[in-house]
This record gives structure tokens, sequence and C-alpha cells, in this order.
């Protein structure tokens, strides 16, 4: 029996946009999100994945508005609407999410991105216009932020001679080798998101867990929703992207995989260069000893940023992010916590010491420190200063 526009538009009958879990997750960040707020309360779901989400919490709202470009998307809701009885709350907007300009701004905005890991042209050119156009400046932006992650893996590359080296998503319950812990590659605030044109062109350096065949890269996000709400997806919220590299490189465990992400936001995975180089072994080598010159001058840097962090009366969030990542969340290292939790302010300024850091100590004693011993010198400079 087929269902009707306005059963198909209902909350718990949406599996094709959002899996239930998921789904329920989100709902339960927006009720917080509409407790923290208070008083009376404007809200604007923007793209249709958003906008299923209308007759869950409309009779909380003063008015609450929905944006949908595809007219007949905009229809179904209507009627959806009227058979609920909430025209009263609810006002309908056909416009594209990129353009769309309110003539009062809300409190709160939900948009669920299509993707997550690459944050592409299209995207961003929504999360931009909400700050721009839809959003009062202090509003709630749901969700908040996500965290790129990336982990070797072996997912298999030919089928009866025919060449799967294309990027493509996970199928559900599909087995995947993966060879190592998830990384940290980027974090992308949604706060102050833009279109790109610049090509993303970096390197990160991973050591496998377990030796043998790294054919690809498996990318993932953690989507936090708002404090306390964080999914993990990639691609319309529910798939991991398997992504093949150039070449398949046999590995050891523990020793270091460089991998080099080549890509031009909103181009497309298909444009993606993925490549990997095992590095030396580093056996034989000494470990940089925290007396090295090399990391007294790194720490001298933490140092002097944690003074202005001071000095500008940010003590206290320093303390909270500290006390979190002192101990490792899931399968990801305490400095990819840490990354995490710092704002946007802090987050660039300190990825490039710590970057600084790693290409000195590669290019003068041949080793790369483990995310480990550089969140340990860290957390040296923060005990030193707090008397900890």
């Amino acid at each position: 029996m087929s269902m009707s526009p306005e059963a198909l538009l209902g909350g718990e009958a949406i599996s094709a946009a959002l899996d239930p879990h998921r789904r329920a997750s989100v709902r339960r960040a927006l009720d917080k999100v509409l407790e923290s707020v208070g008083g009376a309360k404007r809200v604007a779901l923007l793209g249709f994945q958003a906008a299923t989400f209308f007759e869950d919490i409309a009779e909380q709202l003063e008015e609450l508005i929905l944006v949908e470009a595809r007219s007949a998307a905009v229809e179904r809701f209507q009627r959806a609407i009227v058979s609920r009885k909430l025209g009263d709350k609810v006002r309908l907007v056909e416009a594209d999410p990129a353009g769309v300009v309110l003539d009062k701004r809300v409190d709160v905005a939900v948009y669920l991105p299509q993707s997550t890991w690459m944050m592409e042209g299209p995207d961003a050119a929504v999360i931009s216009n909400i700050r721009e156009n839809v959003l009062k400046e202090r509003g709630e932006l749901v969700p908040r932020r996500v965290v790129q992650l990336l982990e070797l893996a072996d997912p298999p590359t030919e089928l009866h001679g025919v060449s799967l080296r294309q990027p493509r998503y996970s199928r559900p319950g599909e087995p995947v080798a993966t060879l190592s812990e998830s990384k940290h590659f980027l974090t992308t605030e949604f706060g102050s998101v833009t279109p790109a044109d610049d090509e993303v062109d970096d390197t990160i350096i991973i050591r496998p867990l377990i030796g043998g065949t790294v054919s690809g890269l498996r990318l993932s996000s953690l989507v936090e929703l708002t404090e306390g709400f964080v999914q993990v997806s990639s691609e319309a919220g529910v798939k991991s992207i398997l992504v093949p590299l150039r070449e398949d490189v046999e590995v050891k465990a523990g020793q270091p995989v460089s991998i080099r992400v080549r890509y031009k936001p909103g181009a497309g995975l298909t444009t993606a260069r993925f490549s990997a180089r095992v590095m030396p072994e580093d056996d034989e080598e000494a470990p940089i000893e925290a007396s090295d010159p090399m990391v007294e001058q790194f720490q001298e840097s933490l140092r002097a940023m944690m003074q202005r962090i001071d000095e500008i009366g940010r003590g206290s969030d320093l303390d909270r992010i500290v006390s979190y990542t002192r101990r490792p969340h899931g399968d990801v290292s305490r400095l990819t916590a840490l990354f995490w939790a710092v704002d946007e302010e802090f987050r660039r300024p300190l990825r490039g010491v710590v970057d600084e850091f790693r290409r000195e100590a590669s290019s003068q004693v041949g080793q790369m420190p483990s995310d480990e011993a550089i969140y340990d010198w860290m957390l040296e400079v923060y005990e030193d200063e707090r008397g900890e």
C-alpha cells in the first residue's frame, strides 16, 4: 500500500532521508538547543532533511520557517502543514537555502549537509548564507562543527578484472580492513565556513597498528550537532567514504606512513588525489628527548599562547579543554581530541605551532613525533604553568 505525501513527510516515516538512530539524536540535540535559547523562539529549517523535523518542534515555537527550493517538496510540505493544523506556526519559503534572505533573523537555524567530510561548495554556500542572512548574530546553528578523520584501509580495488580505483560510499555492513586508528585531518567550524576556492594540499603522518597492504583510506566525520551530541557520519549522514590510493603500499606495524591529500573544495571526490609513502623505519633512532632544543622551543611557543589566553580571560576555557582531553576518547588520540575541542580562534595558530614542530623534527632528526608524545609535551607546559 502506498503512503500519502503527508505520511511520507512524517517524522518517523522519513528513514529514506535519515536513519532512525541519527534522526533521534538530531531531535534530542534540537530539544537541548531550544531549551538553552529560552523564551519565544524563531527557528529556520533549511533543506529537505532539516525540514522533516517541522512537526516535532513547531508547537514549542513562536514561528518556524521551512526553506526548500523544489516546488514539489514545498507543495507536499504545505499539505502536511495543513493536515496537522500548524498553519499558524509554520511558514514555507520556496527559495534556495544558499541565497534565501529572511526579513527577520532567527534564533536557531538547522541545515544537515549532504557531505560532511569535504564540505563541498554547495553545502559551504548554504552555511555561509545562513550566517549572513538567516541567523541572528549570536544565534545557534545546528550542527556547530565537524571533525574530518581518516584511517588506513585495504578496500577492494578490483572486481573480476575491473578496476575499482574510484571513490565510493561503503555499503551497509560491508567489512573493510582498517590498519590504523582514526587520525584527525581537518576541523570545520560551521560558524565560519565559507565557499573556498583554494586547493587543499595537506600531509598527515599515520603509524599503522597492523601490518599489511594499504590500498585506500576510509573517510569519516564526527559531527557535533550541539554540545554533548555527536554523530559519526560522512556522506548523507549514514555512510563512510572509501577512496583509493594512487598505488598500494606495504606497511609494517608502527612504521610511519605519510598520506598526502589534495582536492579542490566543491569539485567533488572524483577530482581528489590521495597518495601514500612509507617513511624510513626509525626503530634504531633514539627517541627525541624532552631536553632537545626543538622540544624546548616548541614548549616556549605554547607558553606564550597560554599567557595570551590568560590575558584575554579564557583561562577557564583552557582548563575545561585540558580536563576533557586528558583521557583518550574512543579511537582518536588525545591530540586529536584537543584540536576538536579548541575553538577556531586558537585552533589555527595551535595547529601551526604543532605542524612547524613536526617539520623541524623530521628535518633535523628524521623522526616524526607521535601524537601522544606531542600531547604529553603540551600537557607538561600546562601543568608547569598551572602548578598541577
